[in-house]
């Protein structure tokens, strides 16, 4: 019987026991165990005193704690390597893929938020996180996922993604729990993360890691795991992220050393090792094996592209700079609101000063009948931009004023504000410094 959790109870089927770990070695210390979840001797004995025929372990460190919580099971362990690890490296050449896959443009930055379960966990402890995060960084230098343990719905009640809805409709990037974690770890330029097995996997693949919470009260004294949580840096969440986040992209990442001893790398590689003392067991000869690697990664349902935002528009002469935050409430402080009417929140829409219909083309009449229908159900709205082609939109301000605009994506989303913060002297000598594409913007025909 092949497991990846341990039990006496899988004793009972009168079968050899192979153990095989489900998470980044052995750490974590839980009520009424005398050592680590998985190799505490509570979890290990069977009831008549039977011990596993195989226990898979990661690295040296997971056969010392082993030695320490159930010393009598130690001649049946083999460190055969992490077969998790083994499909994150083999699978570390499809990054730009996995990037592709979950739309991040090449030059943005993926910030992985990463929660554990448990009430010492990142979400335990701040469940606004990636909310704050979305808001500080500009969207159009950063994206944000979301990967949180599956036992947080169990753990803290309530249905986590139902609270994550509207900033998974917004931009905010989250995969299925069963698959995808591993290739949006990939994909991610830093983690912010806390005492769980993704925090660790990310340090060993060269991530910039910082700890937003670790729950130091369920770790194994001297675990890889613990010693990390004293040695990585830390998020201060009452500081604004994005400066910290800046800052741990800028600087100089080496691998924690201190991991050397949480995993090995054997060659033969994991699935290998793991496959051929299974096959031993059953007194079987082993089928060659050759781990596949991680597919792309697909976000799930509920995940929309951004569409509301705050927009802050600057001049420098005649060029704009720019900065645009994916709305959670209305903020003045961050510039203007810009919706786009897939956003299906009544108050967005009511609040907007830039309304947006980008998603498809429409013919040149009936943009603008759509344009003039939104300046009406929409008051406060000041300018309505409608695309009317592949690159191109017609633009209404309340005023009066109708421009044609041709621009690249995501520039076309940008110009309304631009010519919304400008003033009619300026608006057709608009300059977008060295970004390529260069928008014409022109009273239409």
């Amino acid at each position: 019987m092949v497991s990846a959790s341990a039990d006496p109870q899988l004793h009972e089927a009168a079968a050899p026991v192979a153990l095989i770990p489900h998470g980044a070695t052995y750490n974590r210390v839980l009520k009424g165990l005398s050592g680590a979840a998985g190799t505490a001797r509570e979890q290990l004995l069977g009831p008549g005193g039977e011990l596993p025929a195989l226990l898979a372990m990661p690295g040296r460190a997971a056969i010392d704690q082993l030695d320490r919580d159930c010393p009598e099971a130690v001649p049946f362990a083999e460190i055969t390597g992490d077969l998790c690890m083994e499909r994150l490296r083999i699978s570390a050449p499809m990054r730009a893929a996995y990037r592709e896959s979950l739309d991040v443009g090449p030059e943005q930055k993926l910030v992985a938020v990463s929660s554990t379960w448990g009430p010492y966990s990142l979400t335990g402890t701040d469940r606004s996180l990636p909310e704050r995060l979305l808001i500080d960084l500009p969207a159009d230098e950063f994206k944000v996922a979301y990967i949180p343990h599956p036992n947080i719905d169990a753990d803290h009640g309530g249905n986590l993604i139902a609270y994550m809805r509207p900033k998974l409709q917004n931009g905010l990037i989250m995969v299925p729990p069963d698959e995808g974690w591993r290739a949006a770890l990939i994909a991610s330029d830093c983690v912010v993360g806390d005492s769980g097995s993704v925090s660790l996997y990310a340090a060993n693949l060269g991530r910039p890691v910082m700890l937003a919470a670790f729950a130091f009260e369920e770790m194994a004294a001297g675990t890889p795991q613990e010693r990390f949580g004293h040695s990585a840096p830390r998020l201060d969440r009452e500081a604004a992220p994005a400066p910290q986040i800046r800052s741990i992209l800028d600087g100089s990442v080496e691998r924690h050393r201190l991991l050397d001893d949480a995993w090995s790398e054997p060659s033969p590689g994991p699935a290998a090792q793991v496959l051929s003392r299974i096959y031993r067991l059953l007194d079987l000869a082993p089928d060659a094996v050759e781990p596949e690697m991680l597919p792309p990664p697909i976000p799930i349902p509920e995940c929309e592209p951004m569409n509301a935002w705050h927009c802050s528009i600057g001049f420098e002469h005649s060029a704009i700079t720019w900065a645009r935050y994916p709305a959670s409430t209305p903020r003045r402080d961050l510039g203007h609101l810009v919706v786009d009417t897939a956003c299906r929140r009544p108050q967005f829409r009511g609040d907007a000063a830039v309304l947006l219909s980008h998603a498809s083309a429409r013919e040149p009449a009936r943009a603008e009948a759509e344009a003039r229908t939104l300046l009406d159900a929409y008051p406060r709205s000041s300018i309505v931009s409608v695309r009317t082609d592949r690159n191109e939109a017609l633009v209404l301000e309340r005023g009066g004023g109708r421009f044609r605009v041709v621009a690249d994506r995501p520039l076309l989303d940008l110009v309304p504000s631009a010519l919304l913060r400008a003033g009619r002297d300026r608006v057709l000598n608009l300059g977008f410094g060295s970004v390529p594409g260069q928008p014409v913007i022109e009273p239409p025909d």
